[in-house]
């Protein structure tokens, strides 16, 4: 339905203000479009777990039986990655790692530069923080969040993907594909050293468990 922003046909209360007034659809609306998600990561932890106020009274309010291991790790991923980088800010190794991440995918900044971009914070801030020391690290504590992708090959052509699934399919191992037989990988020459092979194409898939996991985690997206 156009302009229907707000679930509200199925017995839901209308969301009203602090003054008991309906927020408007349009203004909320470009409100969340205007918004850098990279500045608000904290509210978007804090609203993934529940966690408005501390982990210890999150847990004793919302859960009668201790979370399972998978999510008691994340719990304590989440907890040790958002201590403040250092003493008087508000910004946490987590926020500040996925921040360099996103300039990274936004302008296609090399591997390199945003090595040097993460040592001059370093030298500009105080001894003893709690900063990604480069790329490598940041991508590290990011990954840890379990929203994985997979890196699948396909054919030029777009004929086929070259994956193994558990109904049978087990293309990851061809090296052209079986419709078109375009090659799989690009020409290599054998020299003294076996390089490994480079695909002609490849696409990302981000596996959606994870994240339907993350969904259900807050009340909201819930």
């Amino acid at each position: 339905m156009p302009d229907y922003w707000i679930w509200t046909f199925h017995n839901e209360k209308v969301p009203s203000s602090e003054h008991g007034r309906c927020v408007p659809c349009s203004s909320t609306v470009d409100h969340t479009s205007k918004m850098n998600q990279a500045m608000y990561m904290q509210e978007m932890l804090n609203n993934a777990l529940g966690q408005h106020a501390s982990f210890e009274e999150a847990d004793n309010s919302r859960l009668k039986e201790s979370p399972n291991k998978f999510t008691q790790r994340f719990y304590n991923l989440i907890a040790e990655a958002n201590e403040p980088v250092f003493e008087g800010v508000t910004e946490s190794k987590l926020s500040i790692c996925i921040r360099l991440l996103s300039f990274k995918s936004k302008w296609n900044i090399p591997n390199q530069a945003l090595d040097n971009i993460a040592k001059l914070i370093l030298d500009l801030t105080p001894p003893n923080n709690y900063l990604p020391n480069n790329y490598y690290e940041a991508k590290r504590l990011v990954s840890k969040l379990g929203l994985e992708s997979k890196k699948i090959d396909c054919c030029m052509n777009n004929r086929m993907l070259f994956y193994d699934n558990d109904n049978g399919k087990s293309d990851a191992s061809l090296l052209q594909c079986k419709f078109c037989g375009h090659p799989r990988y690009h020409t290599i020459h054998v020299g003294h050293r076996q390089k490994k092979p480079i695909p002609l194409k490849s696409m990302f898939y981000l596996p959606i468990i994870l994240r339907l996991q993350r969904m259900f985690a807050s009340m909201q997206t819930t």
